[in-house]
């Protein structure tokens, strides 16, 4: 699997999260592309803050799609590792969230954790995490603007960092090549340009 940012990807994004989320990746040598309709925000918000990153994926894949995966789950002699499956999920979140998994499941865990404020913050703003066509991507952001609102720019940089940083372990080190890989590439892209 590729350890690429799939947000640096100037196809992916215009303004806004695509309706289908389409993600190449490589498992051993097999080339396959996912095809992830864009889920509900609110759904997207539940599985983050419950770290639940099998009900984005396989379970938000369309039936034919979660079935081919599921198979592959349960086959005892298929090569395929929760952990491959963790990855493609931390990836496809990337994409739904526009943060890293990790960061989406502490925003949203700090929100849950303050509900009723952030309830009632959102009523201050006008913004209703649970209108149709809501995506993830806007009720990350108003997580994030629900929590660093009243924080000056120094203690708004801490909690970003706290909220961002990579964890520990294999993943979380994936993550931190990838952010190492893409600035080289931005690097040399400045340079020859």
């Amino acid at each position: 699997m590729s350890d690429d940012d799939p947000l640096l990807d100037p196809d992916h994004f215009g303004f806004g999260p695509p309706d289908v989320i389409g993600l190449d990746v490589d498992l051993d040598g097999e080339p396959l592309r996912i095809e992830l309709p864009q889920p509900r925000g609110i759904d997207a918000c539940t599985w983050a803050v419950r770290d639940d990153f099998l009900g984005l994926f396989p379970g938000a894949l369309p039936d034919e799609q979660k079935q081919y995966w599921q198979e592959r789950m349960r086959d005892p002699a298929d090569p395929l590792t929760i952990r491959a499956i963790q990855a493609i999920g931390y990836r496809l979140g990337r994409l739904v969230f526009g943060v890293p998994w990790w960061a989406a499941h502490r925003l949203t865990t700090r929100c849950a954790a303050n509900w009723w404020q952030y309830e009632a913050w959102t009523v201050t703003v006008g913004f209703d995490p649970r209108a149709p066509g809501v995506p993830a991507t806007r009720i990350i952001g108003a997580c994030w603007a629900f929590l660093s609102a009243g924080l000056d720019a120094e203690e708004g940089q801490e909690l970003h960092d706290e909220l961002w940083e990579a964890p520990a372990g294999p993943l979380g080190h994936e993550a931190r090549l990838a952010r190492g890989r893409a600035m080289v590439a931005r690097m040399m892209a400045n340079r020859q340009g």
